[in-house]
């Protein structure tokens, strides 16, 4: 075990393999002259005793087999990583282990901070840089805190961003493997980074630069001045200044912490033109020794410039892949997006959607109508790209609590943090509530079931489903008042046996915060509370955006009643619609039928591995949902078996003695929903609804992950 921890001076170019590119190109500048923080390497050999010796390796090699990571959505992702992280955490370093990674380490870092980051092999390649991909951790002190903060780097291996970038890294359980760098902690004045080819103009040179520690700008939380220099000469050509210095990271007992730059820093340009100068030199040295582009990280303390770290700039491209890795946002980015969702843009979509529902679309004639439906459209695209750009990405400060709470409690259940952002104020729930108001009524009285059989509406039931039909009706899923009677009346018909959840959130959120000390306190309490906010919105904006589909969809529905009226009575493209509005003689093409894929599991299968996503066991007969209509077909104990829930579904979820979902995810609207009512939900199953049909007898272990289908 000689070569678990190698010190700054003892690093060799054979090292290279075990101690990873972000090491080793420091080391290489170290050489050259350039001033660096003192580090040390803890190798990948560290790594690899780690998982064979603690029996992680297997565990990990488990978790992988559940599920083919390129059909994998977003959601279950966060959850492949936040569970593998969970299995670090709650895997002790076996102390022989322990001892010998002690004793390697140099004395002098034991008592000052340090900075613990990732350099993974092949992490800062020629061929790939991956920026941002695994963790760093500041301002550590004490040789434990280093091993804990070794663990969360090791686990970042396998994070989820990682697993978007499996087949860049070539990341296998078998062959990959990840070092650590323990490095001196700067607390510089001043910070930024450097491209020593700017990646959009490849004659200039950029420099960027705020007050106080890097992470501000890294994290895209403090706006810096910017420099753009002739590449060749030196020369500066344009000094940014932002629209503001209000900000500025700083160490803390928590890490770092956001504040307020004080005011003489506020009118200061961080930088000088002679330190400006002296960046442009080491970013252009830096590009001659690798004979690459290089991306560096920069500090000045006391006039003295440090080289944090240096990579190679790559333009690989993947849309898909970058819209990812932007939905992970930072504490205090999280902050100023829920307060944009809260204070702008529900408030908008709400104002919208009241007022499409007071336009009477039958007033209008049919250019009038044609016009209306590209109108709302027009509207519910905006709505629709606006819910991907903000509010799908607000949905990490579920899982950015999700890491605290693991990392401090350090639970068996890895989703056990869920319980503590349970929220009855959900509009699903609210929802849900009038539903059962309505179903009790008839419950009991016998009289008033009988006129709501017959459509007769009265009274105390009247002003109900009215109010209901006002704030929760009109989405994608409702249009027709006879379907929430049809279901009203079976909610009535028999009693909901499932049980909401009864966890003691109060006890939870005491022990949480019970970890923390007086200072941090308020910042944990800060973190709960944004993650509540993420898990109620994750939910609620669904409605509101389905509201506004809701009305898009009222409109075409008239139009296609109008054509009916001419004789077109078969399925059309919505554009179709418009087009037949606007033009009398416009006669529409058939909208061609889509074949179904063919299946991927037998229809023979008795048992298919999923997600465990709400706790308990269920056995009942299956309802599929292939349309919406389908969704009114349901009966009480029934399981529901759908692509995925959209929470303009979940009313009939209290109907519903269990769940199966293709769609996969802890953190997705029917698990969400499943938990709230104390129902078993299996999420991740492939084609399930091909695998089980309408009528089948199916078991849902949600302790488990596993659907039974019983077929005799």
């Amino acid at each position: 075990m000689t070569n678990l921890v190698i010190p700054m001076e003892g690093i060799r170019q054979e090292h290279m393999d075990i101690i990873g590119g972000k090491a080793y190109s420091l080391h290489r500048l170290f050489e050259k002259g350039f001033r660096v923080p003192a580090y040390f390497c803890v190798t990948t050999e560290a790594y690899n005793k780690f998982l064979d010796c603690s029996g992680l390796k297997g565990r990990l090699m488990i978790e992988f087999a559940r599920k083919d990571f390129s059909k994998m959505r977003w959601e279950e992702m966060w959850d492949a990583g936040l569970r593998i992280r969970n299995m670090f955490m709650n895997t002790p370093i076996p102390p022989h282990l322990v001892d010998t990674i002690k004793s390697q380490i140099p004395r002098n870092f034991l008592k000052k901070a340090v900075v613990v980051r990732s350099s993974a092999p092949g992490e800062d390649s020629s061929k790939t840089s991956f920026a941002g991909l695994h963790e760093s951790y500041v301002n550590v002190t004490g040789i434990e805190e280093i091993l804990e903060n070794t663990k969360l780097v090791w686990a970042s291996l396998w994070s989820d961003a990682a697993i978007l970038y499996r087949q860049e890294l070539g990341l296998d359980i078998e062959h990959s493997s990840m070092a650590v760098m323990v490095q001196e902690m700067i607390e510089g004045d001043v910070s930024g980074i450097v491209f020593s080819t700017d990646p959009n103009n490849a004659d200039k040179l950029t420099i960027e630069a705020i007050h106080g520690l890097n992470k501000g700008l890294v994290e895209g939380d403090v706006e810096p001045d910017r420099w753009q220099l002739d590449k060749f000469s030196g020369s500066i050509v344009q000094h940014l200044v932002p629209s503001s210095r209000d900000r500025i990271v700083s160490l803390s007992k928590k890490g770092t912490s956001m504040g307020s730059i004080p005011q003489l820093l506020s009118h200061k340009t961080p930088l000088t033109n002679d330190e400006v100068k002296r960046i442009y030199e080491i970013a252009i040295s830096s590009e001659k020794i690798f004979d690459l582009p290089q991306d560096m990280e920069w500090t000045i303390i006391n006039n003295e410039l440090y080289t944090l770290q240096s990579r190679p700039i790559t333009n690989a491209q993947n849309t898909e892949k970058q819209w990812y890795m932007s939905l992970k946002r930072t504490f205090e980015n999280l902050k100023q997006l829920h307060n944009r969702i809260e204070q702008e843009l529900i408030p908008s979509m709400i104002s919208e959607a009241n007022a499409l529902s007071g336009l009477d679309l039958h007033k209008l004639n049919n250019v009038e109508l044609a016009a209306e439906i590209s109108r709302r459209q027009e509207i519910y695209q905006k709505w629709d790209e606006t819910y991907t750009r903000e509010f799908i990405p607000f949905a990490h400060g579920m899982r950015l609590f999700g890491q605290v709470y693991n990392d401090v409690i350090k639970p068996q259940d890895p989703y056990e943090f869920v319980d503590l952002l349970a929220d009855s104020k959900l509009l699903s729930v609210q929802r849900n509530e009038q539903l059962r108001q309505m179903a009790e009524l008839i419950r009991n009285d016998t009289a008033l079931r009988k006129k709501v059989e017959n459509g007769i509406l009265e009274g105390k039931f009247k002003e109900l489903f009215d109010n209901f039909m006002d704030n929760f009706a009109r989405s994608a899923y409702v249009t027709e008042e006879k379907d929430i009677i049809r279901l009203i009346l079976e909610l009535g018909f028999a009693p909901v046996s499932a049980e909401e959840n009864s966890k003691d959130v109060k006890k939870m959120e005491m022990d949480f915060l019970s970890n923390f000390t007086d200072e941090e306190r308020e910042w944990a309490s800060q973190i709960l509370d944004l993650g509540r906010a993420s898990y109620r919105l994750r939910d609620d904006d669904n409605i509101y955006l389905g509201r506004i589909e809701g009305q898009y969809l009222s409109s075409l529905k008239e139009g296609k009643l109008r054509l009916e009226e001419r004789g077109i009575r078969y399925e059309i493209e919505n554009s179709d619609v418009i087009a037949g509005l606007y033009n009398d003689s416009y006669i529409p093409p058939v909208k061609p039928i889509q074949e179904n894929s063919p299946l991927k599991q037998k229809a023979t299968d008795r048992q298919i591995q999923g997600q465990p996503a709400g706790k308990g066991s269920v056995t009942g007969i299956a309802r599929v949902i292939n349309e919406n209509t389908d969704l009114f077909n349901i009966h009480a104990g029934e399981i529901l078996v759908c692509d995925s829930i959209d929470p303009n579904m979940t009313f009939v979820i209290p109907l519903a003695g269990g769940i199966v979902e293709r769609r996969g995810g802890m953190l997705i609207h029917g698990a969400i929903i499943a938990r709230e009512y104390g129902i078993p939900c299996v999420t991740g199953i492939p084609d399930a609804i091909s695998i089980i049909k309408t009528g089948d007898e199916v078991t849902v272990d949600g302790n488990l992950g596993i659907v039974v289908i019983h077929r005799h």
